[in-house]
């Protein structure tokens, strides 16, 4: 009788730990089918937008492309800053990887414009991150002047590459490209500058902004550009697109 109840005991251990284990599994199954139906909600969202914008499928490959290689470069600045200010032994290789990237974003350039233009862009883009190095090391030294140059450059450079832009392509609106641009570098400093002091929760906070101006003001920016200057490319019709008048690109030049 004994060993009856044994076994019925221990039958019955199996049969919770079995109902449980099913349990689980029941759960990350309804997980997984939850967020696969949000995943295509989202996607059905953005595809309705995309209809009501009469945004074409290629548009929006290269919204995403663009969009891809500025947050990159938002991560890897934040990359960079860390290590930098940490002291860390991958300062070089968070550089050169930061270095890749505006490789990367010279090259989408070109394909555009032609390999001169993309390496001129890429010529930039490095002056900007050399400007941006001075200044953090003048932040560690402790030499507010030199970080003051140093960020006086980087915001020339930014306007001499609005301004490059803006002449490559009409549809580039130098003043808005500059706010957008400048607007990223504050971020950025002002991310270093937390990250100096020790206040990581206001950090996170200004690479969170820094992030959302990479991926939503200059990377849209630039797309919405091209597609203005080579509508056809994108299945799109020339008279959907509004017409530069000469006082506009005279204005530009």
């Amino acid at each position: 009788m004994e060993q009856i109840k044994e076994i019925f005991k221990k039958r019955n251990v199996w049969l919770v730990i079995l109902l449980i284990a099913f349990v689980i599994v029941l759960v990350i199954a309804i997980n997984k089918y939850n967020q696969k139906k949000e995943q295509e909600k989202r996607e059905a969202e953005i595809k309705r937008k995309a209809l009501e914008n009469k945004v074409t499928e290629k548009e929006q490959e290269l919204n995403q492309y663009m969009r891809k290689l500025w947050g990159d470069n938002a991560h890897w600045m934040r990359n960079y800053i860390i290590s930098y200010m940490g002291g860390g032994k991958d300062v070089r290789e968070s550089a050169g990887r930061l270095l890749k990237n505006q490789e990367q974003i010279g090259r989408a350039m070109g394909m555009w414009y032609g390999k001169d233009v993309g390496k001129k862009i890429i010529e930039m883009l490095q002056k900007n991150m050399v400007a941006f190095g001075d200044m953090l090391s003048a932040m560690v030294n402790k030499k507010r002047n030199d970080a003051i140059v140093a960020e006086k450059r980087w915001s020339d450079n930014t306007d001499s590459l609005a301004s490059y832009l803006s002449s490559i392509n009409p549809r580039f609106d130098k003043i808005e490209l500059s706010q957008h641009l400048k607007k990223y570098n504050e971020l950025m400093t002002t991310q270093a500058i937390n990250r100096y002091r020790g206040k990581h929760a206001s950090e996170i906070n200004s690479f969170d902004k820094a992030y959302n101006q990479a991926n939503f003001d200059i990377a849209d920016t630039i797309t919405k550009g091209i597609v203005q200057q080579f509508p056809e490319k994108f299945d799109r019709e020339p008279s959907e697109v509004e017409p530069v008048s000469s006082k506009e690109v005279e204005t530009k030049e």
